[in-house]
């Protein structure tokens, strides 16, 4: 081998080419293997080749090995996704809320047709438990205006979403102190006497028995 292709193959390892997916449109360029690279500095870049918004961004790769679909969001991952490049590393783009990922979590990418199985692509493993962002989340508990209710008192908010599913627990009539202006005075009172097991009260924990009920829906009680 000449002394020329020698200098050409250490050149051309030294480089990791980079080829970017946004839609159906295409970015190529490279990186050098020898320098320190960040994920901000490779997002930046990302975003200019591709005209992007920061904020609306999902970057993964596609690992060469068994055709994982990969996140890239910290420079962790990001040095990971470079050693897997031989040397190319495909990255794909996706805005946010478009990602199936985000939902189901990242994991082996399906053959896209049958001529790509019919060449033998690494076969696809099954995919396990699903670690993603929640999704279509719904609020059913919630503790509010703590800087109202005085420290000794719990403003909660239970959220039934339109099911038939009951709030849960029973009351009973009992006896409470109270600080007046004479002092300290018994006063009847209302308190939990029972929480439903897997009912809206005890599955938020924000409720016990004993607890004494002084309002609902604002009015007192």
């Amino acid at each position: 081998m000449s002394k020329n292709k020698i200098a050409t193959s250490k050149l051309e390892s030294d480089h990791i080419e980079v080829k970017s997916k946004f839609d159906a449109e295409f970015r190529r360029w490279s990186l050098k293997r020898s320098e320190q690279h960040s994920f901000d500095e490779f997002q930046s870049l990302l975003e200019r080749l591709h005209k992007l918004d920061r904020s609306q961004l999902l970057v993964s790769y596609i690992d060469p090995r068994d055709n994982d679909l990969l996140p890239i969001n910290n420079d962790d991952n990001f040095g990971r996704a470079l050693t897997t490049a031989r040397p190319l590393l495909r990255v794909i783009i996706q805005r946010k809320g478009d990602s199936t990922e985000e939902i189901t979590g990242y994991g082996t990418i399906r053959p896209r047709n049958l001529i790509s199985s019919i060449l033998g692509q690494t076969p696809v493993k099954s995919r396990g438990l699903a670690i993603s962002n929640p999704h279509d989340f719904r609020q059913v508990s919630a503790i509010i205006d703590v800087d109202i209710v005085p420290e000794t008192c719990r403003r909660v908010r239970l959220l039934k979403h339109g099911s038939d599913k009951p709030l849960g627990f029973y009351i009973r009539d009992g006896t409470s102190v109270r600080v007046t202006a004479n002092g300290l005075e018994k006063q009847p009172g209302i308190f939990i006497s029972r929480l439903v097991p897997g009912g809206l009260a005890e599955s938020t924990g924000l409720l016990a028995v004993n607890d004494e009920v002084l309002e609902v829906n604002g009015i007192e009680v």
